[in-house]
């Protein structure tokens, strides 16, 4: 739907003309072949020095709509996700992540066991992705510091969202409870497997227009985020005890307010 075969031809003949990039390959859904109409594409581009790479980041957005030269292109740094990181919307609907690598810091890694080779000078790709093949993804872990901090922060929030809904406020409670979400889903959800039967109860967040039945889905978020960090709790065998009295005491006083 989004032309991602097109980008990838105009990709593949874009890094053969280009001498300092010594290799790139595609990993995530097309490296897998798992892709779809709405796949994002996952880029590499490999040079073959931390030097040649530096030299090339400047140049980035110029090499980004040299792709695609006639399709209107946004692109943004991303390097709060890693260093030397670019993403770029082309305008045909394709989204590409942009990784600049070199040979000298790109280490064999499970995430890139199973990549689509675009360009290998010197079979350079070949080697790393052997290497790739043998190695395991680490499970996620979650310490039971940082879930502590995580549960403090939740009750603060979940309980000034419920204070405010409760007094009949429906829009000063939205962005405390929209921090609340950012703030607790994504470290539940990263550290919970697909099969989990808590993790589907947390993606039923839902918050609306009227205080009472947005009251009862904060019970059920109340509910769904107890169990989770029960299953977590459980299945990364952490030493992190709750405060019994208090969450009983809360589940009384959230049952009267819904």
């Amino acid at each position: 739907m989004f032309e991602q075969d097109r980008v990838i031809t105009r990709l593949q003949q874009r890094v053969m003309r280009e001498p300092a990039i010594a290799a790139c390959f595609l990993s995530g859904s097309f490296g897998k072949r798992r892709d779809d109409d709405y796949s994002d594409l996952d880029v590499a581009l490999i040079f073959d020095s931390d030097t040649s790479r530096e030299l090339a980041w400047p140049r980035r957005r110029e090499f980004i709509q040299s792709v695609l030269p006639y399709v209107p292109a946004k692109s943004f740094d991303a390097v709060h996700v890693r260093p030397f990181f670019h993403i770029a919307l082309y305008s045909n609907g394709s989204k590409v992540d942009y990784r600049y690598e070199s040979q000298e810091s790109l280490s064999p890694n499970p995430w890139d066991a199973d990549i689509r080779i675009i360009k290998d000078k010197n079979g350079w790709v070949e080697q790393f992705q052997t290497q790739s093949q043998t190695l395991a993804i680490p499970q996620p872990r979650i310490s039971a510091e940082e879930l502590a901090a995580l549960d403090e922060r939740f009750w603060v929030m979940f309980w000034d969202t419920l204070r405010l809904l409760a007094r009949g406020d429906v829009s000063k409670p939205f962005t405390i409870y929209l921090e609340l979400l950012h703030f607790t889903l994504p470290p539940l959800l990263f550290n919970l497997p697909a099969e989990d039967p808590t993790r589907q109860a947390l993606l039923e967040a839902h918050y609306g227009q009227q205080p009472r039945p947005t009251r009862q889905h904060m019970k059920r978020l109340l509910e769904a985020y107890l169990a989770a960090r029960t299953a977590i709790v459980s299945r990364q065998h952490l030493h992190f005890l709750p405060d019994q009295g208090f969450e009983t005491a809360v589940k009384r006083l959230v049952d009267r307010l819904v």
